[in-house]
């Protein structure tokens, strides 16, 4: 499928894919927040090496170390959130993109 293809199925069916972006970028944020959050918390607790990594790849190295310790609950639950909110959007868009193309 050629971009030309791909611009003119989403510019007729804007209806579905909108909000389905919104959906993604809102997972996004709150995933990437989320591991922020786990660096300032793992750096407030001493734990320099959690803490310099998640600033750095963020929600990569913040969720395994908020899955790992208790103190982090509140950046874990925002990661877990985002997550579910990006594949939610992901499969949604999926399964809008099969059914508005065929």
């Amino acid at each position: 499928m050629s971009v030309k293809e791909l611009m003119e199925v989403y510019l007729a069916h804007q209806w579905a894919f909108i909000p389905l972006i919104m959906l993604l970028f809102i997972g996004l944020t709150l995933f990437w927040f989320g591991g922020w959050l786990a660096a300032l918390t793992a750096l407030g607790n001493k734990r320099w090496l959690w803490g310099i990594s998640s600033i750095f790849l963020g929600p990569l190295t913040g969720l395994p170390y908020a899955l790992l310790h208790k103190e982090a609950e509140y950046p874990q639950s925002l990661m877990v959130k985002g997550l579910g909110l990006l594949l939610a959007a992901l499969v949604l868009t999926i399964v809008v993109w099969f059914v508005v193309s065929g």
